[in-house]
C-alpha cells in the first residue's frame, strides 16, 4: 500500500514521467523473454531444415511448377476444343436454317444436348417448309375508289392548278 500512498503526493507531471519509464522498459522485457523462446524452437525442425538440401528444394518447386502447366495446357485444350464446337454447332445451324440436309450421324463430337438441339431445328425447318408449299399466297384487297361524286370546290381546283401539265400541241399540218 505505500506505492498507492506514494503516488498520493506526487504531481500529475511525476506519475506521467514515471508511466513513460515503464513503458519505455518494456520493450526489453520482451526481448528478454522472446530470446528463451526462440532457443526453444524444437531440434527436429533444425535437423528436418538442415538435411534437405538445395536441389531437394528446387525439384519440389520444379515438380510444382510442371504440375501447374500441365494443368494449364489441359485446360487450354478443353478450352480449345469447346470453341471448335461451338464453331462447328454454328456453321451446322446456318447450313440447316438454309435448308441444307444434315445428317448428325456424322458428327459424334457433338454432345447429345447440342444434337437434341440441331434435330428440332431440322423438325422445324421441315415444318416451315412444307406450310410455305402447302400455303396459298395472299391477295391484297383493291384499294377502294373515292367517295366524292363531284370533283368541285376550292380545293379540287387548286390541287388541279398545282397539278396542271401543259401538253404540247400537235403540228398543224
Amino acid at each position: 500500500m505505500t506505492g498507492i500512498t506514494s503516488n498520493v503526493g506526487k504531481s500529475t507531471q511525476q506519475l506521467a514521467q514515471d508511466a513513460v519509464r515503464k513503458v519505455a522498459a518494456e520493450p526489453w522485457e520482451i526481448l528478454k523473454t522472446a530470446r528463451s523462446q526462440v532457443a526453444e524452437k524444437p531440434q527436429e525442425q533444425i535437423q528436418a531444415k538442415k538435411e534437405q538440401s538445395p536441389s531437394d528444394e528446387a525439384e519440389k518447386l520444379n515438380q510444382k511448377d510442371k504440375a501447374v502447366s500441365v494443368r494449364q495446357i489441359e485446360a487450354l485444350e478443353k478450352e480449345i476444343s469447346d470453341i471448335e464446337k461451338d464453331k462447328l454447332l454454328k456453321e451446322l445451324q446456318r447450313k440447316i436454317s438454309q435448308g441444307e440436309e444434315i445428317y448428325l450421324e456424322e458428327y459424334p463430337q457433338l454432345s447429345p444436348d447440342q444434337k437434341q438441339v440441331l434435330q428440332a431445328q431440322i423438325e422445324a425447318v421441315k415444318i416451315r417448309n412444307q406450310q410455305l408449299t402447302t400455303e396459298k399466297p395472299l391477295q391484297e384487297p383493291a384499294p377502294r375508289k373515292g367517295r366524292r361524286l363531284f370533283s368541285f370546290g376550292r380545293k379540287t381546283q387548286a390541287e388541279r392548278q398545282q397539278t396542271r401539265v401543259e401538253r404540247p400541241l400537235p403540228p398543224s399540218g
